[in-house]
């Protein structure tokens, strides 16, 4: 990884030593083939919850990882950050392939 990718990971683990883990248990979703490893998500996320991780089968070398998911609060700013759509927040498909039980 390059500095500034290390230096993500280390305000992320900052951020994450100042608070306790969510009461609510949030699950995240990485599309790793999506991700370019922008570090956005990892930037924005206030609980430190994402970082960034070596990546040798992305064509980029690197993407976001779920480090902590104990510690997301699914404020969903990562997902609504992202501009590759490569991770989601709470995203469930029903039976029938319907997102969160929503029908179009």
């Amino acid at each position: 990884m390059e500095k500034f990718e290390k230096e993500l990971n280390q305000a992320a683990r900052e951020r994450r030593e100042k608070r306790k883990p969510s009461p609510k248990k949030n699950e995240l979703t990485v599309v790793s083939v999506y991700c370019k490893g922008c570090g956005l998500c990892v930037d924005i996320c206030p609980t430190g919850t994402l970082e960034l991780e070596d990546n040798m089968t992305s064509k980029f070398g690197v993407s976001v990882k779920v480090a902590a998911p104990e510690y997301c609060i699914g404020c969903q700013m990562c997902e609504s950050r992202c501009p590759d759509f490569a991770i989601f927040v709470n995203y469930k498909q029903n039976s029938r392939g319907q997102a969160n039980g929503k029908t179009s």
